[in-house]
């Protein structure tokens, strides 16, 4: 009979750690996600101020970006491939695109960002994050991936595109 008390305690003991191990990570998750989240919203405000020194702060020193390619029946001139390879750091459409409107004397913030349709995709060190940003007939799709290193999530890639539809 004590040998059994003893294993129904164990196992009890065990079961309780099992779950609490469980707990424990869906809290870590949880704030983890959350980190993320703001480092997203950080980036995007920034982007919405035209604040680039902010925008690159929230990047890896080593980050990359695919260039926007618009997809759409009213193409003007002909498409160069060179201008939509990966590059390094902040794409330049980037900036420019918040220098004409800071050149029409708007002030800052330039633009709305709101994420639609956002998911977060959480790995052991890196996360993944997609989403979508509406404006009239364009449709703008978002996939941003981010690290952990030294307790900070920083953005090591982002690959934007757009379509515009032909209604």
């Amino acid at each position: 009979m004590k040998k059994f008390q003893i294993l129904i305690i164990t196992s009890a003991l065990f079961a309780i750690s099992i779950i609490q191990t469980s707990c424990n990570s869906t809290v870590q998750n949880v704030d983890e996600e959350k980190e993320v989240k703001d480092t997203l919203d950080k980036f995007l405000r920034a982007f919405e101020n035209g604040d680039f020194e902010t925008m690159e702060a929230s990047m890896t020193n080593d980050a990359y970006i695919f260039p926007r390619a618009i997809m759409s029946n009213d193409v003007k001139k002909p498409i160069e491939n060179a201008n939509y390879r990966r590059i390094n750091g902040l794409d330049p459409q980037m900036k420019q695109v918040i220098n004409s409107i800071r050149e029409s004397g708007k002030q800052p913030p330039f633009m709305k960002l709101e994420p639609k349709d956002l998911k977060i995709t959480m790995l052991k060190e890196a996360a993944i994050v997609t989403f979508h940003l509406e404006n009239g007939k364009s449709l703008s799709r978002r996939t941003i991936v981010l690290a952990k290193n030294d307790d900070t999530w920083k953005i090591v890639h982002i690959h934007p595109s757009n379509v515009v539809s032909s209604e």
